[in-house]
């Protein structure tokens, strides 16, 4: 069963949405249960940077000012001779590398699915910390165990950052609130909040998840839905039929040059189309090493749906990124930065694999016309390796 967000009084989903999401920190104390997720223990967490596939980043400080940054993949020895305190351990990505971790975002269901980004865990000593910093996109801090103090300062700070520190440490910080967050307890904060972190005293490491979403910038965004506006379009070309004889004189591009360069730009194709197609790129792309291996000797479509048939139901990979787009009857579904198109009748397909749940049962399966199309798509993600059969 998911494990739904336990709200404090006076607040639901709707209220935090209207009242705190990219506005202001909200601390939500006891709001899950960590046993709820069977999650495996600090050592095995950790072993997870013994691997070269995995993003994994070791901090060390002294006293706040000597900072040093390791980047992974460690070794067991490494791991075994760090020092009692004043160390943590990152590792990116774990809701791709664990399963039971990509469970945590099952506490934030009321936002929307392609938002995801990913699930850093971090393990810390007494007195871990990786310095006062700014994030630019929202995160969920999660305690699993342990305590950390989380200190939080204003929008309005000083942004100059420690010369010289491996890591980006903002050389003045000052808290304007202070909390000690236990298992159970989740701080949520928007963009631009300034925050600090330091891992209590106690015999068990501090863990914590920091859930984070995704949130292209401008550039980005521009970029993608350029290169979508351009593929396989027969663009128009600069022309200036009718140009006055004194224009050629002075070499100035004039304001007549200037408006015909703007009709150039307006005739390239749709850009609501393009702009779709690049949001759907960007927030469903991942990194080359987290995508799941093909298949060799996958079943056919009309294979998959008698086993959706008979019950079974599929799962999309927890690497894997999904979103869809609505073209009128017609949808426009996107995994792991790709886009497949769906004819009329597939929109149930479409929102079973990019919801929360990422789940097809048969009655996903389309009907009529559809169904043909809906199948080959099912079994072409499934010998990609993108989906696969949920455990009972």
């Amino acid at each position: 069963m998911p494990v739904s967000l336990r709200w404090p009084r006076g607040l639901d989903a709707a209220g935090f949405l209207a009242r705190h999401w990219q506005q202001q920190p909200r601390l939500l104390r006891q709001a899950f249960d960590p046993d709820a997720f069977n999650l495996p223990d600090a050592d095995t967490i950790a072993g997870l940077s013994l691997d070269a596939q995995t993003e994994s980043r070791l901090v060390q400080h002294r006293r706040y000012r000597a900072w040093t940054l390791a980047q992974g993949p460690f070794t067991a020895e490494q791991l075994s001779g760090l020092p009692a305190r004043d160390w943590t351990l990152l590792i990116q990505d774990t809701d791709s590398l664990l399963p039971r971790a990509a469970r945590l975002f099952e506490l934030v269901e009321f936002l929307p699915a392609w938002r995801r980004d990913d699930v850093m865990i971090s393990i810390a000593a007494p007195g871990g910390t990786v310095g006062p910093h700014v994030d630019q996109y929202d995160v969920f801090l999660v305690q699993l165990q342990g305590t950390r103090q989380w200190r939080i300062g204003s929008r309005r700070h000083d942004a100059a950052l420690l010369r010289g520190a491996p890591l980006p440490v903002l050389r003045h910080f000052e808290a304007t609130r202070s909390w000690t967050l236990t298992p159970g307890d989740i701080l949520y904060l928007p963009p631009g909040i300034p925050h600090f972190g330091i891992a209590g005293d106690g015999a068990a490491p501090c863990i914590t998840a920091s859930l984070g979403f995704r949130a292209p910038d401008a550039g980005e965004l521009a970029a993608v839905m350029l290169e979508e506006r351009l593929s396989g379009a027969t663009l128009p070309r600069y022309a200036d039929a009718g140009l006055a004889a004194d224009a050629a004189r002075h070499g100035e591009l004039d304001e007549a040059v200037l408006r015909r360069l703007q009709d150039l730009l307006a005739a390239l194709p749709d850009e609501r189309h393009a702009l779709g197609r690049a949001m759907g790129r960007l927030v469903t792309d991942i990194k080359p090493w987290l995508t799941p291996r093909p298949r060799r000797g996958a079943p056919t479509g009309q294979g998959l749906e008698r086993a959706l048939a008979g019950g079974r139901v599929l799962v999309l990979d927890p690497a894997c990124r999904a979103a869809w787009l609505r073209r009128g009857a017609t949808a426009e579904l996107f995994v792991n930065g790709e886009c497949f198109e769906l004819p009329r009748g597939c929109h149930a397909l479409a929102r079973a694999l990019a919801g929360h749940r990422r789940r097809v049962a048969a009655r996903a399966v389309p009907r009529g016309r559809a169904r043909g199309a809906g199948l080959s798509l099912l079994a072409e993600l499934f010998r990609r390796g993108w989906l696969d059969w949920a455990k009972p």
